[in-house]
């Protein structure tokens, strides 16, 4: 029989980035939280691991920040994709992103949220079962080496990623699914020659050999002075990149001449690590005494960057709702469908973008004229930054209305700081 561990206002599985975010923003409020995580820390997760004002916004408002800056990361100024180039806009009060492994990221946020004296942080331990005992209470089993515990609350928060057990227990619809797109693939270099702006770097290409008419190339400054690099193809390339990582990896780089010569130089420090396993995906973002943050509730393919920006906005908007039930005395429900809206809203314009959802929206003439626009337009190049960081609103950019309007001559503002 499972032991007692005692009664929370909320529990939240996952303690990554979502994970941590909710619980130092609830806490701050005066909630008493359970945090579990399956993972001891030290320990990496895939990412793309470049985040951008959005993150660095919520990580201070949670008051996580300061440990992060300490860890002396690059301050990326520049984004230099293949179909946008800006510098990253003030936002905030940040007008940079940065790139940290995540085995030191997320230990570091670990560490700040446990020693909050209001949360309870569990390490290797696994939710084995999530059941509503009634509209006001959850039992949640946790197993750990001691053995099993069960404990309490009125609100479980799933923030444990994309196979999220929450999501599964609680039955949480799929809202939308669109299949993966590309496979990602990535390691850490060191002495990689670096010159001018210090900036992410990302390349197009291709690999015919493997059956990928589009591949892409990163480089991103990383923490520790090393640098991210990644390399990527379509997804129906995927099954023959995996029979030979290295190799293929290796080979995708040499035909990116860009990249290559900086890789060739640099010393490869870690194993390279990847996946094709990326679906892309809308969850019901809450449910009668139950949300979903981050990948649990939304997750996408990489190559737009938004993945660690969802997590820390989502965690965010959830922690607001929630204290509207203890400074407007709102009911718990209402507060997470609250939370729901404003996460969809949030979310939607760069998930389409992201699926390409919005490109099949539209007539080619108009995205090609929108695209072509970008290349030679600074302003539009800088509201699509600034819309990717979420300095101003995705849909700002990213409808089809919009998108046509640009593409027609519409008039782009030169942006203001924020």
């Amino acid at each position: 029989m499972a032991k007692q561990i005692g009664r929370f206002d909320a529990i939240i599985v996952g303690a990554r980035i979502a994970g941590c975010v909710t619980a130092a923003a609830l806490a701050q409020r005066g909630w008493s939280i359970l945090l579990v995580e399956r993972a001891q820390f030290p320990r990496p997760t895939l990412s793309t691991h470049l985040f951008f004002s959005d993150t660095l916004h919520a990580l201070q408002r949670a008051g996580l920040l300061e440990p992060i800056l300490r860890i002396g990361a690059p301050r990326i100024r520049w984004l230099r994709f293949p179909y946008v180039a800006a510098p990253f806009p003030a936002s905030k009060g940040f007008d940079f992103a940065l790139c940290i492994r995540r085995e030191v990221l997320d230990t570091l946020l670990f560490e700040a949220v446990r020693s909050l004296s209001n949360v309870t942080a569990l390490t290797g331990a696994r939710v084995t079962a999530v059941r509503q005992v009634d509209d006001r209470r959850w039992d949640v089993v946790v197993a750990t080496t001691s053995g099993e515990w069960l404990t309490s609350a009125p609100l479980v928060i799933g923030a444990d990623g994309r196979d999220s057990t929450v999501a599964r227990q609680v039955r949480a619809p799929v809202l939308a699914y669109i299949p993966p797109l590309f496979a990602w693939y990535y390691t850490y270099v060191d002495g990689l020659p670096w010159d001018g702006d210090v900036a992410a770097l990302a390349y197009r290409g291709d690999y015919p050999d493997i059956g990928a008419e589009y591949a892409a190339a990163f480089l991103f400054p990383c923490d520790a002075g090393l640098t991210l690099v990644g390399y990527g193809v379509e997804h129906r390339a995927f099954s023959a990149f995996r029979r030979d990582v290295t190799q293929h990896f290796v080979a995708g780089l040499r035909r990116i001449p860009e990249v290559w010569e900086r890789f060739a130089s640099a010393r490869r420090v870690a194993p390279i690590r990847g996946t094709g396993r990326l679906p892309n995906f809308l969850r019901q973002a809450s449910g009668s005494g139950w949300a979903l943050v981050g990948d649990a509730g939304c997750h996408q393919d990489p190559h737009s960057v938004q993945g660690m920006g969802n997590a820390a906005r989502s965690a965010w908007l959830l922690a607001e709702e929630l204290a509207r039930v203890q400074t407007e005395g709102i009911d718990l429900q209402q507060a997470l469908a609250r939370y729901a809206r404003r996460r969809d809203d949030d979310l939607l314009p760069l998930f389409a973008f992201t699926t390409f959802e919005l490109r099949r929206q539209l007539p080619d003439d108009i995205w090609e004229r929108f695209e072509a626009r970008t290349r030679e337009d600074p302003d539009l190049a800088s509201l699509r930054v600034a819309a990717m960081v979420h300095a101003v609103h995705p849909a700002t950019v990213y409808t089809p209305e919009r998108v046509t309007s640009i593409a027609n001559g519409a008039v782009i503002p030169p942006l203001q700081p924020a």
